[in-house]
């Protein structure tokens, strides 16, 4: 999944990779150029994934900060794309998870492919005797195909 925080870094190496090879070229010939090129790449690309990995400091930091119960909140209210995130976090504070393994397992045949990748995730890390079970099972497949191969977990829940 591509998201914001890949564009802004390729618009970085993109920007560095223009300016380098400006600059450089202009002052230091050709071989200042083609180096200017490459280390203006690399620093842009650098410059360029600041952004996501603050924000996703910051997000760390705030699921940190949250109390047991708002991180049991985040677990019933569909918010799968921080599930992930709050699952490992009530898991380093020793509480117990097995009792998320229902909605995991019912997020794994979910209409939405993006909640389907967070739960398959989400089951190999947190559940992998569950996975073990269904190693076969592909988030791109289509729903039938999801729901036949998830068909012997139900009995786990």
């Amino acid at each position: 999944m591509i998201t914001i925080f890949h564009f802004i870094a390729f618009l970085g190496a993109i920007i560095g990779f223009a300016g380098g090879g400006v600059i450089s070229g202009k002052f230091f010939g050709m071989i200042g150029g083609i180096v200017g090129v490459l280390l203006g790449a690399y620093i842009g690309l650098i410059l360029g994934r600041l952004p996501g990995f603050f924000s996703t400091r910051l997000l760390i930091r705030d699921v940190r900060w949250k109390t047991t119960t708002e991180l049991q909140a985040i677990l019933q209210v569909n918010q799968f794309y921080f599930f992930q995130l709050a699952i490992a976090e009530l898991a380093v504070r020793g509480e117990d998870i097995q009792k998320e393994r229902s909605y995991v397992l019912e997020l794994l045949v979910s209409d939405n492919y993006a909640a389907r990748v967070c739960a398959w995730q989400t089951l190999r890390y947190f559940f992998p005797d569950a996975a073990k079970q269904i190693v076969e099972y592909q988030p791109k497949d289509s729903l039938d195909i999801c729901r036949i191969k998830t068909r012997g977990l139900a009995e786990m829940t």
